[in-house]
């Protein structure tokens, strides 16, 4: 019954968070919760205005990560509002999936040479709605004036094992005057050259026996994580911990989004994990 009740209140909060996204102007939906309802009328709700009216600017690749054997929510979205210009990149079936496969498939792609534009566009597979125009990512990249910028959330997991980080990374916060809030790996928008720079350097903490995230986040709920990995974040098997513990290293050129105008993420109750 505990495990219910949360489930729940999860489930009744959705059309006011519907109502809220329907107000907003992000050009990107990424949260949780509106995965407990059926794909068909949740597009309808959320990306209704622009159904079939976007594309995807020449100078932008989107691109997406997984190993899914069906076409997954962010796809559905894309070619929803009329975009079916984007790159996937798969991950092997036959090996237990880390998220830390994410990077290295990345890292992957980006050395092929298959990407051929400047910017590069990374929405999570499962769990991203898409309601306007993908340039307005491109374009509030340009207007920090970094060269990778990440969406954030109010979630502050793992920050427990780099207290330094969090006690800088709330600080930026402050100095821009902006809502504490923390890096999410779900949306970001880069450079091709910086993003490969960065990956690349995110891939010396991954290895083959990375905690998968099940692990992770038992982890993180029983208070043990850093007694777990007391190299943190080595061996966490989280790209978004890793960048997070990564973002002061490659500020100001790589930055998180306070201002929350890139994607829309409000997580529900109990949070993301």
């Amino acid at each position: 019954m505990k495990r219910l009740i949360p489930k729940l209140r999860r489930l009744l909060s959705i059309p006011r968070s519907v109502d809220d996204v329907r107000n907003s102007r992000q050009p990107f939906v990424h949260s949780p919760q509106f995965l407990a309802l059926p794909l068909s009328p949740m597009l309808a709700r959320i990306c209704g205005p622009a159904r079939g009216r976007l594309t995807c600017p020449s100078h932008l690749t989107i691109v997406l990560v997984h190993n899914y054997p069906r076409m997954p929510l962010t796809e559905a979205s894309l070619r929803y509002v009329g975009i079916v210009d984007y790159c996937v990149v798969r991950v092997p079936t036959a090996q237990r999936f880390l998220n830390t496969d994410k990077l290295k498939a990345l890292v992957q792609w980006l050395d092929s040479g298959a990407c051929r534009t400047e910017y590069v566009l990374y929405l999570d597979a499962n769990d991203v709605f898409v309601r306007d125009d993908p340039a307005m990512a491109v374009q509030l990249l340009q207007h920090l004036q970094c060269d990778l910028l990440f969406s954030s959330e109010q979630e502050s997991y793992v920050y427990e094992c780099m207290p330094e980080v969090r006690a800088w990374t709330d600080g930026v916060a402050d100095t821009m005057k902006a809502p504490r809030r923390y890096l999410n790996a779900g949306v970001f928008v880069a450079r091709q050259a910086f993003l490969h720079e960065v990956l690349t350097t995110a891939l010396e903490y991954a290895a083959e026996d990375d905690l998968s995230h099940k692990e992770l986040v038992a982890a993180v709920r029983k208070g043990t994580l850093l007694d777990r990995l007391p190299r943190f974040p080595h061996g966490c098997g989280s790209d978004q911990a890793i960048l997070r513990y990564l973002h002061p290293r490659f500020f100001p050129r790589m930055q998180v989004d306070y201002g929350s105008a890139l994607a829309w993420r409000k997580l529900p109750e109990g949070g993301g994990l």
